[in-house]
């Protein structure tokens, strides 16, 4: 009886602990990657939008920074 009172403990803690942490939250979509499709780097790349939609890397509008960092994936609809 004593050991089936320490397995339901142990359970119900790792329930709990489990319960209050939960996932962690998505960035945001635009910015983030599938694992098929590099970040955007050059203008007219293929990037993924949002989940499971297709986009193309295009120059942020007034951007004046060098490299990557002007590139952003828009939706190709």
């Amino acid at each position: 009886m004593r050991r089936s009172s320490a397995l339901f403990l142990l359970f119900a803690t790792i329930s709990l602990s489990l319960g209050v942490t939960g996932c962690p939250g998505k960035t945001g979509a635009h910015e983030q990657r599938s694992a098929g499709l590099p970040p955007c780097s050059k203008f007219g790349d293929r990037c993924e939008f949002a989940p499971g939609k297709l986009g193309s890397c295009v120059m942020r509008d007034g951007c004046t920074a060098t490299g990557s960092e002007c590139f952003t994936c828009q939706s190709q609809h």
